[in-house]
């Protein structure tokens, strides 16, 4: 089972890499299946929820492709896999005018506290994902009108612990 839906995404991430836009049901599936081996991977500590607004045509609306992706996975890398007991995810998609809103939101241990792991295991880490993706948000935002935005915020409980952490993009559809 591993296997054939590792087997799916892989041809899923070379099918779409060749596209300028994918559907948001295209992108949707990719990143349901990345969660999935994942979920396989955490057992029963893992939850993930996709919850696309019922008004809004996931075959119609298109997208950069692998545009959510890196964020997703950040948060299950650096948020969710140090964290102890359950672990969720929880990705949230509504749209206003012509900007399709996605929040992707985790419950782990946060981006201070995952620096400093990673600054443990390796002195040397830079995140690659988030660099890549940034310059390839300004490369799409280039000469557009209607520019993706991208928000991250640390989330914190009243004694100011983390609680996990929150992305927030806007992406022009048109």
């Amino acid at each position: 089972n591993y296997l054939a839906k590792f087997s799916k995404l892989t041809r899923m991430i070379l099918e779409m890499s060749e596209k300028e836009s994918i559907t948001l049901a295209e992108e949707i599936t990719a990143l349901s299946l990345y969660l999935e081996l994942e979920q396989m991977r955490f057992q029963e500590n893992f939850q993930f929820n996709i919850d696309v607004a019922p008004y809004i045509s996931k075959d119609e609306v298109e997208i950069p492709p692998m545009l959510l992706q890196p964020y997703v996975e950040n948060a299950v890398k650096h948020g969710l896999l140090h964290k102890e007991g359950s672990k969720n995810l929880n990705i949230q998609i509504t749209m206003s005018d012509n900007d399709l809103f996605v929040q992707i939101e985790d419950n782990g241990i946060g981006r201070k506290r995952s620096a400093e792991l990673n600054s443990i295991k390796n002195k040397n880490h830079t995140s690659f994902a988030t660099q890549a993706n940034e310059r390839r948000t300004e490369i799409l935002n280039k000469g557009r009108q209607h520019k993706i935005g991208l928000e991250i915020k640390d989330l914190e409980d009243q004694n100011q612990q983390a609680i996990g952490t929150r992305v927030s993009i806007s992406i022009p559809t048109q």
